[in-house]
């Protein structure tokens, strides 16, 4: 059965320093799992927009470093838009709904463009919870 087990939100820090959480959300971005772990968004801004139609990542594996990363671009070019390879990897994996990283590889204009975004994700505010529930499901008649 899938299911989403944490999200990732994206947006403004609150407060002094982001002291108070996030102060105004631009998106989310769901984790969910099943057979493989996949990456999708929810937007609460209308201006951002994803890469082309992109709405599911899957990544390499469950514990792949550069997961959040990938999903980040994906979901939120505007945030790496001085990425000189941005524009290649739109072109290129733009048109599909689903991009699915498999053993076979990351493509090189992929690769390239994680490098060129490492230091713009640093500077990006994000913050993750792991989702549990909160009262016990009743099943009882």
């Amino acid at each position: 059965m899938a299911g989403i087990y944490k999200l990732y939100v994206i947006g403004s820090p609150g407060g002094y320093m982001g002291s108070d959480g996030v102060g105004s959300i631009y998106l989310q971005i769901l984790v969910g799992t099943s057979s493989r772990m996949w990456y999708e968004p929810h937007y609460f801004q209308r201006e951002i927009q994803p890469m082309g139609k992109l709405r599911v990542i899957v990544p390499e594996g469950p514990d792949d470093p550069d997961a959040l990363l990938d999903a980040c671009v994906a979901f939120f070019p505007e945030w790496f838009k001085d990425c000189p390879s941005l524009a290649e990897a739109t072109e290129r994996f733009g048109r599909d709904e689903r991009m699915v990283f498999s053993d076979k590889g990351i493509p090189r204009i992929w690769r390239a463009l994680r490098e060129e975004a490492r230091e713009r994700f640093a500077e990006l505010p994000v913050w993750e919870a792991e989702l549990s529930e909160v009262h016990p499901v009743r099943v009882d008649g």
